[in-house]
């Protein structure tokens, strides 16, 4: 399954490029509308949407907001399991940002060119339409930087940024096209171990036997040949608690790489049961959002440990 995110600014005619690409991959296009009845089917009303934006603040509607983006963001990821996406908005440039199928797409366009587009799409003067494109664009701002602690325009964030001031909605897609078709896979030929190399990682001895499973131990004697400092499981992070106060659910990544301050979890399950893991992932990034980590997916980590000769499936 792959993974198509666009991230748009109101006015820059994101809602048809998500449209054409979807269509033309055979993707299932994720938008308000989907969302809205899927999450519908789920027995959640379709009212919690409006979570989405600003409101009076207070406890009850913090606790119900944060309801709605737990249910939204584990739909959308539990979609992604069984399907190829493209998804519109809803911060998933942050959701599958460590997914090495994903393809983030950022669009843009100069506020006055759309500002022109509302006028003409929505019928509205120059001055309501101003209005409109600039709280549109202070609540995607403010909406990223609440839900994700991050800014929305970080241009690391996206691997294709495209002006649609200057191109049409197809063109724009077909570019999207051509890019997507060339990404770059995970761990390229030039990136893997000689032959050599991979007959010395064989020969070497295993780390002390301290790991829960194989592919921890196998995922670690990598790290040694590469001269990575790592630390097994050091810290667990609390996820929830209790009315006592006591933690009833936490998470605890299996690796620490103090040079790249960085935790790793290596998820080598079926791919069906990868969700629950993602959601602890997410629930993690969402309370520490200064913890780095990284997920290795069961094909990228099968696929490095063949080249090794260690991979015992």
């Amino acid at each position: 399954m792959a993974v198509i995110t666009i991230s748009r600014q109101f006015g820059a005619e994101g809602e048809t490029v998500a449209g054409i690409i979807a269509a033309e991959l055979g993707f299932l296009l994720v938008n308000r509308d989907n969302i809205t009845q899927g999450l519908a089917e789920l027995g959640l009303p379709p009212q919690l949407t409006l979570f989405e934006r600003p409101g009076k603040k207070s406890d009850d509607r913090e606790k119900m907001r944060r309801f709605y983006l737990t249910a939204l963001h584990d739909y959308i990821y539990e979609l992604s399991e069984k399907n190829s996406l493209v998804v519109l908005g809803r911060g998933s440039q942050f959701l599958f940002r460590d997914r090495p199928d994903a393809f983030h797409i950022r669009l843009q366009a100069p506020f006055a060119y759309r500002v022109r587009w509302a006028q003409d799409t929505l019928h509205l003067g120059e001055k309501a339409a101003s209005r409109l494109v600039r709280d549109r664009d202070r609540a995607k701002q403010r909406y990223i930087r609440e839900v994700f602690n991050h800014s929305w325009t970080d241009m690391e964030l996206y691997d294709l940024v495209l002006n649609t001031a200057k191109l049409t909605p197809q063109g724009a897609a077909r570019v999207a096209l051509l890019a997507f078709a060339q990404k770059r896979v995970p761990a390229t030929p030039a990136e893997l171990p000689t032959e050599q190399a991979a007959e010395d990682m064989r020969k070497s001895p295993e780390p002390p036997a301290k790991f829960m499973h194989q592919s921890e131990a196998d995922f670690a004697r990598v790290l040694d040949y590469y001269n990575i400092s790592w630390l097994y499981e050091p810290h667990t992070f609390p996820l929830s608690y209790d009315s006592a106060g006591k933690v009833c659910e936490a998470f605890t990544p299996d690796f620490y790489l103090p040079d790249f301050d960085l935790y790793v979890e290596l998820t080598t399950q079926r791919q069906k049961l990868v969700w629950k893991k993602n959601k602890k992932i997410r629930q993690l990034q969402e309370l520490y959002p200064e913890v780095n980590i990284r997920v290795v997916y069961g094909r990228d980590y099968h696929s490095l440990l063949k080249k090794f000769g260690l991979d015992r499936d």
